[in-house]
């Protein structure tokens, strides 16, 4: 496990990095948020790679296009992984149209979900309508809740042989169920209900238990647990964490708590000190498997859209209350 002087010095130089190659103008939360992934997948942070995305998404979309505001700087972050930039971003745009067909509203959200439709090129429409079936029943249960901000789960959780009333059912379940132990209602709520199907979408009553033990274990050990965090008590929970991977994460969280980097973005710390320990449990033990792996992966890159896309809708009212 990394320790707090070697992610501050690590962090600082990927944030550095991601700054210049991004350019001074973009939320300084959307930077950290990229940083994080790469400081927490080991992986190292291309500026040149990220520019010739950012470059082809520019050459390839209209000026009014989500790639050219906040969230394209995220989505340009996961894009960089593909050898062909410009292969990449046609294939973006392809499901974007994909979904849109599916009858998904177009907008920052179906861009994020654009990345999580199957690669499988014969597959793409059916996944896509089963997306939006999925979509659907979950809007059945929850008619003011489900809005367009639900795109990338739906797209995340669905599967072109998954029986989508069964999902989203469990899904009300675990939504109703965890408001009983005092989870605040609203959509992030519903995101963790959705979440905790991701490995079945039978009920389980052990991943309602799991999830309350871990937000009460983290609230012991004072970690405020914010609604924007639900998602990630999701995943702990998947994982089934025993009780020294959790205070792992705990120590983890109070080490990075203190970075100076991170001073003024607090509800950062808990999003990193999980991605660190998530990668670094892959590494160590073998036994979680590469297709949970790739869905947590998935799902913090769903979880990380969820709050950039807050920290866009968030700038631009603030931009134009100011205007």
């Amino acid at each position: 496990m990394m320790n707090d002087v070697m992610i501050e010095n690590q962090l600082t130089n990927i944030v550095e990095d991601v700054s210049k190659a991004a350019g001074w103008t973009v939320d300084r939360k959307i930077i950290l948020a990229i940083a994080s992934t790469f400081l927490a997948s080991g992986k190292t942070f291309d500026p040149v790679k990220y520019k010739a995305v950012l470059q082809e998404m520019k050459k390839q979309s209209s000026w009014m296009s989500p790639l050219r505001t906040t969230v394209g700087y995220s989505i340009a972050a996961n894009l960089m992984e593909q050898e062909d930039a410009e292969k990449a971003v046609k294939e973006l745009l392809t499901n974007v149209s994909i979904l849109k067909e599916a009858k998904f509203k177009n907008g920052n959200f179906s861009f994020i979900g654009a990345q999580f439709l199957t690669e499988n090129k014969h597959e793409k429409k059916a996944h896509a309508q089963k997306a939006r079936a999925l979509f659907d029943a979950i809007r059945k249960h929850h008619p003011f809740l489900t809005s367009y901000e639900d795109i990338p789960y739906a797209v995340l959780l669905s599967n072109p042989s998954d029986d989508v009333e069964l999902r989203a059912d469990t899904m009300n379940r675990y939504y109703k169920e965890l408001r009983t132990y005092n989870f605040t209602v609203g959509n992030d709520l519903q995101w963790l209900s959705q979440v905790l199907t991701l490995l079945s979408p039978q009920y389980n009553y052990q991943l309602v238990a799991n999830t309350v033990a871990i937000r009460d274990t983290l609230k012991k050990q004072h970690i405020k647990v914010k609604t924007m965090h639900y998602p990630l008590l999701g995943f702990l929970a998947i994982l089934e964490l025993n009780q020294t991977q959790l205070q792992d994460i705990i120590d983890l969280y109070h080490e990075v708590k203190s970075l100076k980097l991170l001073k003024w973005h607090r509800e950062f710390v808990l999003f990193m000190a999980v991605q660190i320990a998530i990668y670094d449990m892959a590494n160590v033990q073998k036994s979680l498997s590469m297709t949970i792996m790739a869905s947590i992966e998935l799902l913090i890159q769903a979880q990380q859209a969820a709050m950039i896309a807050a920290v866009s809708a968030a700038t631009i009212a603030s931009n134009s209350s100011s205007s």
